[in-house]
């Protein structure tokens, strides 16, 4: 099973209750905690002390406070625990968590706060709906009624009802300038005029209030009816409770007065699949019971206002008492409540209307009446010519039926005609009633025409007209009386004709496919023309394809070998006429010669193969090349050619040229035709034999004058360079100086600057290359310890990944700083796995001794790394008297559960 998976079924197990909504923390019964350990063999008591030896406390252990590092230190706790409890014997078989598990924040997550979980960002078509059982709660389901916070911008109506704590803003303008707000008092009363007279508000409306504040301060200032406001600012909180048959926790809940009963609704998700929609109570704290209808609601919001809170109001959601299920060719086929009296027509007027499609002279409603199941049929068509409405009671199933009735009453014409499409059949429509109607084109067949009838019992009866002769004469017999769908097809005059063309493809301006001609005289000079003549590069030679389409496996040619005599005279027995899908295909002069190039390789800018041209010279050929690069030796340039002679055997010959600078020849041997090349010439320029621009080296850190450096002279070595650059500073620290190497991608090169400076004979003394970066860092004080020991268990304060700085010692080993400093080697750490990485670069391992392994020399700016057993010697250690296999299998399997009751508890008491 997937970790995932465990710690899921662990939540289900402890029963996570939400007690705080506006904290939104999440708390876990201590006792069941306490419980679910003691069934594992483990202490509380002791698994809280365990952590907190380690700087993990429970106490403060909510989200925010999870790391990747506690939750390692959490695991390592637990696996110890687990494993010294498991060897008195109480071991337990799990093969599936022999493998390592790792937990990641997520998961943690998770268990810490379901209510504060990252949002997943989804495709909204991917994301299902929630369904909505009834009509009315997509309101809710939908969040179109949400509760307003008092940090919204309220514009109260007129309606609302002025109560204790409502604070209220008096606005005038004009000739008296005034703006302040009042709050009012618990008493009701709220002091204006700085305090010299108290107006009482208390269960007015603001609308009321504002006449009533209008006149009064009409007494003491200066203006006109339209330059006088009064708003609410703020609204009071009061305490409104919901109970009955809501969706998600019913309670108290403290709101702003400013909403209405229907808004606070959503604090509870609106109802469930059993609460009334339509007669919610609204008790008042005066005693006085309103009845909230969410339908009335729908059709008219303007009456949230009547429905307004004050303290101590209570709204309960009692059983709807009728629910009806409609289904079929309706607007909104929902189920729906209804209340009292209400029947069908008030159900199909909340699903808005009937369908188009509906069959209204048969609706059913399927009722369970008599312990017993029994249909109604209902000709609603009747009932709403009456004005009758047909009740309906709790469970009911209304269907509506669809028209499924298909349209007969149609004639139909396709084809060549103007209107194809269907017509109405009118009483004694004709054959030629439909086609005037339809409309002939230029290209319809009225020669052959069938009729197509559909019979009664689905088969189909083919007539053959003449509808030529139908139309000139509408009296024939044959001119037959239409039934309902009747199809009449007119086809163009084409059908009956094969499509024929000709091609004329190649060196020709305008390329491409034409008619054929009829009259069969187009011959092939007509159709160069038709093809928009020749082009430049057109041959003397064309050539025919005669292919018939319908026999594609047999082919004709015919060769023409002057095309330049045809044009001069046409009446040439070889100006063939065209015949039906003949291709001609003019060649052009292209076609028949061969490709032929000269290549120039070496020190050029652009070498490579390019196109021969007539007369071309050598000067030619640098200068498409992008001439010389600084390397090039032009006393030594080598040109070879080919030499081609008729049904011999092809020889190589070969010149050597001086060429200046300007691409102009000095001297040669061996070229004829004043340096010109032929097809296939190949020419090398060679490289000046070591050229090479400057070379450099970079310094870089505590050397005394550090940056580049040329390397003056072959085979300079580092000391070299470095003495060059004034020696290293004060703060340098040689051991740990590294050389970067590029050439061959080399990187890294292990360096000992320390034994060169002693030692200018040293293998480390290298010869520098170009691009090399020597860099040389500040004196390192501290060695790093860092991997499987038992600095954590010992009470060290350690860095991210288990890491601890301490002092350098002189002509200590590895194994000196591990027990001094970092508490020994943890029982997980793999011995033959201690490696020391010095500052330069160098890594050195254990050495075996004689009695026991010798650990790694250690130097200033070492870095230490104990590394962990791998799961190879995980095995061998498992072959043990004690059956570790299941030690440690299960020592896992109960640190998950554990670590999951422990990461549940955000804050213990």
């Amino acid at each position: 099973m997937k970790l995932t998976s465990i710690l899921y079924i662990l939540v289900l197990i402890m029963g996570i209750s939400v007690t705080d909504m506006s904290a939104q923390n999440v708390f876990v019964n201590k006792e069941r905690v306490i419980e679910e350990l003691e069934k594992r063999g483990l202490d509380y008591d002791v698994v809280s002390d365990a952590l907190a030896e380690r700087g993990v406390d429970l106490r403060f252990l909510d989200r925010t406070a999870v790391t990747p590092e506690k939750i390692k230190i959490i695991q390592e706790v637990i696996l110890e625990l687990e494993a010294e409890k498991e060897l008195d014997g109480n071991l337990l078989e799990d093969e599936d968590l022999d493998e390592e598990i790792e937990i990641d924040s997520t998961e943690i997550d998770f268990l810490l706060d379901e209510d504060e979980e990252e949002p997943i960002e989804e495709d909204e078509e991917d994301v299902e709906k929630e369904e909505i059982v009834i009509f009315g709660q997509q309101l809710f389901s939908e969040d179109i009624l949400e509760l307003q916070s008092k940090s919204e911008e309220i514009n109260a109506p007129d309606s609302y009802i002025l109560g204790p704590g409502d604070d209220i803003i008096v606005s005038i303008w004009g000739r008296s300038q005034f703006d302040n707000a009042y709050k009012l008092e618990e008493d009701g009363y709220i002091k204006i005029l700085d305090g010299k007279r108290r107006v009482f508000l208390k269960g007015l409306s603001l609308g009321e209030a504002r006449n009533k504040l209008f006149k009064i301060f009409k007494e003491y200032y200066s203006f006109n009816f339209g330059e006088f406001s009064l708003s609410l600012n703020f609204s009071r909180t009061v305490k409104v409770s919901i109970w009955g048959e809501v969706k998600d926790n019913p309670g108290s809940f403290a709101v702003p007065a400013f909403n209405s009963a229907f808004n606070t609704l959503s604090l509870v998700g609106g109802t469930n699949e059993i609460g009334s929609l339509r007669n919610i109570q609204l008790k008042k704290s005066n005693g006085k019971s309103l009845r909230m209808d969410i339908y009335e609601f729908m059709q008219n919001p303007a009456i949230a206002s009547d429905y307004y809170l004050e303290e101590n109001d209570i709204i309960l959601i009692p059983v709807a008492e009728k629910i009806v299920t409609l289904e079929g060719a309706v607007r909104r086929p929902l189920k729906y409540e209804l209340i009292s009296k209400e029947g069908m027509k008030e159900l199909l007027k909340y699903a808005g209307g009937l369908a188009e499609d509906a069959f209204q002279k048969k609706i059913q409603v399927h009722r369970f009446e008599d312990d017993g199941k029994k249909i109604i049929d209902l000709n609603w068509r009747e009932y709403a010519r009456t004005g009758r409405n047909f009740e309906l009671n709790h469970g009911d199933r209304v269907v509506v039926e669809t028209i499924e009735t298909e349209i007969n009453n149609f004639v139909e014409v396709i084809g060549a005609v103007a209107k194809p499409g269907r017509f109405q059949r009118e009483q004694g429509m004709r054959i030629s009633d439909l086609v005037l109607k339809a409309g002939l084109t230029d290209q319809s067949n009225t020669s052959i025409v069938f009729l197509t009838r559909d019979n009664k019992d689905g088969s189909f009866e083919y007539k053959k007209l003449n509808l030529k002769e139908i139309l000139e004469n509408p009296s024939i017999v044959y001119n037959l009386q239409l039934e309902d769908r009747d199809k009449i097809e007119i086809w163009q005059k084409n059908r009956f004709s094969d499509e024929i063309e000709i091609a004329v493809d190649g060196a020709v301006r305008f390329p491409g496919k034409f008619p054929y001609d009829a009259s069969q005289t187009l011959k092939v000079t007509d159709a160069i023309i038709l093809s928009g003549g020749l082009r430049r590069d057109a041959s003397s030679y064309a050539i025919i394809h005669q292919n018939d389409t319908l026999n594609s496996k047999v082919t004709y040619y015919r060769t023409i070998n002057n095309l330049e005599e045809l044009f001069e005279n046409p009446d040439n027995e070889s100006n063939y006429v065209l015949e039906p899908f003949d291709s001609l295909v003019v060649k052009s002069k292209s076609t028949f010669l061969e490709e032929s190039y000269v290549r120039i390789e070496g020190a050029v800018n652009s070498p490579g193969e390019y196109q021969y041209g007539l007369d071309m010279t050598i000067k030619d050929l640098l200068t498409l090349a992008g001439g010389f690069k600084l390397a090039a030796s032009t006393n030594n340039i080598e040109i070879s050619r080919v030499i081609i002679q008729n049904n011999k055997s092809t020889k190589t010959v070969v010149a050597n040229l001086e060429v200046d600078r300007s691409f102009n020849v000095i001297k040669g041997n061996n070229i004829e035709n004043d340096y010109r090349l032929e097809p296939y010439d190949n020419i090398a320029v060679r490289y000046i034999k070591e050229f090479q621009l400057q070379q450099r080296v970079f310094l870089d850190g505590e050397v005394v004058y550090p940056g580049p450096y040329a390397i003056a002279k072959e085979n300079e070595k580092i000391l070299s360079i470095l003495e060059r650059a004034g020696g290293l500073t004060d703060e340098a620290f040689p051991a740990g100086a590294t050389l970067e190497r590029d050439d061959q991608e080399l990187g890294f090169v292990v360096l000992k600057l320390d034994e060169i400076i002693e030692n200018p004979n040293s293998e480390f003394n290298f010869f520098v290359r170009n691009g090399d970066v020597i860099t040389v860092p500040k004196v390192r004080e501290f060695v790093t310890i860092r991997g499987a020991t038992r600095a954590n268990e010992v009470g060290v304060n350690v860095n991210e990944g288990n890491e601890i700085h301490v002092p350098f010692h002189s002509n200590k080993d590895a194994m000196f700083y591990v027990n001094e400093y970092a508490g020994g080697l943890h029982e997980l750490a793999d011995k033959s796995e201690i490696i020391v990485k010095h500052a330069n670069g160098e890594i050195k391992r254990i050495e075996p001794g004689l009695f026991k392994r010798k650990g790694p020399k250690v130097y200033r700016g070492s870095i230490i790394t104990v590394g962990f057993k791998s799961l190879e010697k995980k095995e061998e250690d498992k072959k043990t008297d004690v059956d570790w296999t299941k030690v440690l299998g299960d020592s896992v399997s109960q640190a998950m559960s554990i670590l999951t009751l422990i990461l549940l508890i955000g804050r213990i008491d």
